[in-house]
């Protein structure tokens, strides 16, 4: 919205379906000769949904637009090859990799980002300057202005290394095995809505909603007992209207995380029915 008041572009957002997939059946009417830029997630960080990058990409340049990819939810959990992808951009950060906050990544073709004009001035970022004005470096270092953050990038190496060494595939077959557990013990509770597709069509993501019972209330119980889930709309108010709801809860799996946990968090779900008396 922000680029749409400063451009006067116009911005339009393909439906999704009930199962919390795209509809790529209405892909053609909204990807048109007048699109300049597709913007979407690898993986919704709400439902956990998988998207089909390459084929998003391709059906973006079909009609001569770019691609760009939030690969925030994805790159973490999944293997990952942007020149697979054939996308133009790909940005995901460093915190929900392990890695520290305030540091991520921006993947773009090395082609588009020498036509593109630095976006922030400062040391390092010119390749001379006269009285008549400046010449800017070469990439990266154009769009790299000031003292870099030198601590939160060599944090993110060393995370992006210790998750190589471990394994992406290893971690997605973790993680899946994980959301199958917990669809099938949330299933199990009346009252239980989970958000989203079947557990092998998302990432390590399972966001619900409990009839007659607020999403705060029911992370707060679960924080008390040493439960860590998200609340709120996640960033996402649309997404969540789209459902019919206010708020969801969000349980994020990783390779850190164990079946046992995800037994006790459907154990605590149920204590949280009772306490409400639903």
């Amino acid at each position: 919205f922000q680029l749409a008041e400063r451009t006067g572009c116009r911005v339009r957002f393909l439906p999704i379906t009930d199962d919390g997939r795209l509809d790529l059946e209405q892909l053609e009417d909204y990807l048109t000769p007048k699109t300049r830029l597709f913007a979407f997630t690898a993986v919704s960080n709400v439902l956990g949904t998988i998207n089909p990058v390459r084929k998003l990409v391709q059906a973006a340049h079909d009609v001569g637009a770019l691609a760009l990819v939030d690969g925030a939810q994805s790159v973490p959990h999944m293997a990952t090859d942007v020149q697979d992808w054939g996308a133009d951009f790909v940005a995901f950060s460093g915190h929900k990799m392990m890695g520290p906050s305030g540091v991520g990544i921006c993947y773009g073709r090395r082609d588009l980002l020498a036509e593109m004009p630095p976006f922030l001035g400062g040391g390092s970022m010119i390749h001379r300057v006269t009285l008549e004005g400046y010449e800017p470096a070469d990439l990266p270092a154009r769009f790299e202005a000031g003292t870099p953050p030198i601590v939160p990038a060599l944090g993110l190496k060393s995370a992006i290394d210790y998750l190589q060494s471990v394994g992406l595939e290893a971690i997605a077959d973790h993680e899946r095995r994980l959301v199958r557990l917990a669809h099938a013990l949330l299933a199990e509770i009346g009252g239980v809505r989970i958000l989203g597709p079947e557990p092998d069509a998302k990432a390590g993501i399972v966001s619900f909603v409990l009839d007659g019972i607020h999403a705060h209330d029911v992370a707060q119980i679960l924080d008390r007992r040493g439960i860590a889930i998200r609340a709120g709309h996640h960033c996402a108010m649309p997404l969540h209207q789209r459902y019919g709801v206010m708020a969801s809860n969000r349980a994020s799996f990783y390779l850190y995380n164990t079946a046992e946990e995800v037994e006790k968090l459907a154990l605590a779900i149920e204590e949280v029915k009772r306490v409400f008396r639903r």
